[in-house]
C-alpha cells in the first residue's frame, strides 16, 4: 500500500510537541506536492486477518486541519475564500455551534477515543482500532496517484493537515484546493465525510467583517469553537445548517451507530451519536444540551446560551460573543444555568472511574 506517514500505534496520532516544528516543512512540502498526511490505525494490514464485512456498510473520511477556525473559511462568513470547502459543507451539514478541545493534541485523543481527555480510562478503544477490528479497510490517499477505491470492503480514510508555515492566507488557500481533491475523489451516496479542525485559528481572520481572536490555546469560546461539516448523502438531504450542539467527544458513538459496532460494556462514551442530528431531527431527546472543552488544567463548558469556565467566568454567548461583558441581572434564567453548568464541570474534573 502506497502511503505518505504511516502511524504505528496512537502515538502518531499525537506528535510529541517538541518534534512537530521539526517535522513540519517536511510536511509542508507533502501538501505542496499534493498529497495529506494520513494517520492510518495501529497495527499493519498484514498482521490482521479482518473479519468479512458487508460492503453496504458507509465508508468513512475524517478529515482535521491544524488550527483553522471559523473566521479563515468563507461559509461561516470570513472574509477569506474557500471555495472547495463552502461547497463540501454545502452538500452536507454544516455545524455553528462544535467545539475541539483546547489543545491539539487532546483534541486527537477525545476525537478518537469519545471521551473527554481525563476520562480516558486505560485500555479504551479508540474508533479506528474498532472500526478495523470490524473489517474495515484502511486506505492511504496520495494525490501524485492514481486513486482506486477498495472494493468489496467499507473502507476508513483519516487526514491529519500539517500546520501553516509562513503566509497563512496561502496556507489556508493550498489547503482548501487539496480537501476539495479529496472530497472529489470519495464523492459517494455510501461515504460519510468530516471536516473539521483541531482548534481554533493560528492566526487572526475576520469573521463577518469583523476581526476575530486568535483562537490557538485561548481559554474562551474562539479557542474550542471550530468548523465543523459533514457530507453522508444516505442519512438524508444536505445543504443545511445546524444549530445542534456538537463536540469531540460525538463522533465516535456516531460511527458505531452508523457500523452497527457494539461499544466494549467496560468502558464507557462522554459523546452522543450525531446520527439523529444529521437525520434533521426536532426531538431534543436526542441530541445533547451542553457541549465542553478541557484542558489540562482548565474546563469550560457550554449550554445553548450561556459558556462558564474553571475561572468562574460567565457569559451570554448569543448577547456576548468575546466574552467582554458580565450577564445581564435582567437574565432571570442565568442563575440556574450557571449552577447546571457548574455541576457539568464538576464531574468533568474527576476521572471516569470516579464517576461510577
Amino acid at each position: 500500500m502506497n502511503s505518505t506517514l504511516v502511524a504505528a500505534d496512537v502515538r502518531r496520532l499525537i506528535p510529541p510537541r517538541n518534534k512537530v516544528r521539526a517535522s513540519s516543512r517536511r510536511l509542508l512540502r507533502c501538501l505542496a506536492s499534493g498529497a495529506l498526511l494520513i494517520l492510518a490505525p495501529f497495527c499493519r494490514a498484514e498482521d490482521q486477518r479482518p473479519p468479512a464485512v458487508s460492503p453496504s456498510k458507509p465508508n468513512f473520511v475524517i478529515i482535521l486541519a491544524h488550527d483553522i477556525g471559523r473566521d479563515w473559511i468563507s461559509c461561516y462568513g470570513a472574509d477569506h475564500q474557500t471555495p472547495n470547502l463552502d461547497r463540501i459543507a454545502a452538500e452536507g451539514i454544516r455545524y455553528e455551534t462544535a467545539w475541539s478541545m483546547l489543545d491539539g493534541e487532546l483534541s486527537h485523543r477525545t476525537l478518537i477515543f469519545g471521551r473527554y481527555p481525563s476520562r480516558i480510562e486505560p485500555g479504551q478503544p479508540h474508533f479506528i482500532k474498532l472500526l478495523v477490528a470490524a473489517g474495515y479497510h484502511r486506505e492511504n490517499f496520495d494525490f501524485d496517484r492514481d486513486f482506486r477505491l477498495p472494493q468489496g470492503r467499507p473502507y476508513l480514510l483519516l487526514c491529519q493537515l500539517p500546520p501553516a508555515i509562513g503566509d497563512f492566507a496561502a496556507h489556508v488557500t493550498e489547503m482548501d484546493a487539496l480537501v476539495g481533491k479529496l472530497a472529489r475523489a470519495t464523492a459517494d451516496k455510501n461515504t460519510f465525510l468530516l471536516f473539521t479542525s483541531r482548534a481554533g485559528s493560528a492566526v487572526s481572520g475576520k469573521l463577518h467583517d469583523k476581526n476575530y481572536p486568535v483562537g490557538k490555546s485561548a481559554r474562551a469560546d474562539w479557542g474550542a469553537h471550530v468548523p465543523f461539516f459533514v457530507r453522508a448523502p444516505f442519512l438524508g438531504k444536505g445543504s443545511r445548517v445546524s444549530r445542534d450542539l456538537i463536540d469531540f467527544t460525538d463522533l465516535l458513538p456516531t460511527l458505531l451507530e452508523l457500523t452497527g459496532i457494539d461499544h466494549p460494556a467496560k468502558f464507557g462514551m462522554d459523546g452522543i451519536s450525531m446520527v439523529p442530528s444529521l437525520r434533521g431531527s426536532d426531538d431534543p431527546f436526542e441530541k445533547r444540551n451542553w457541549i465542553a472543552s478541557v484542558s489540562t488544567d482548565f474546563r469550560m463548558a457550554h449550554d445553548w446560551h450561556h459558556i462558564l469556565d474553571t475561572n468562574g467566568r460567565f457569559h451570554d454567548l448569543d448577547k456576548d460573543p468575546l466574552q467582554e461583558r458580565k450577564v445581564s441581572v435582567q437574565d432571570k434564567q442565568a442563575p440556574h444555568r450557571k449552577q447546571r453548568l457548574q455541576m457539568i464541570l464538576d464531574r468533568l474534573s474527576k476521572p471516569a472511574s470516579a464517576a461510577k
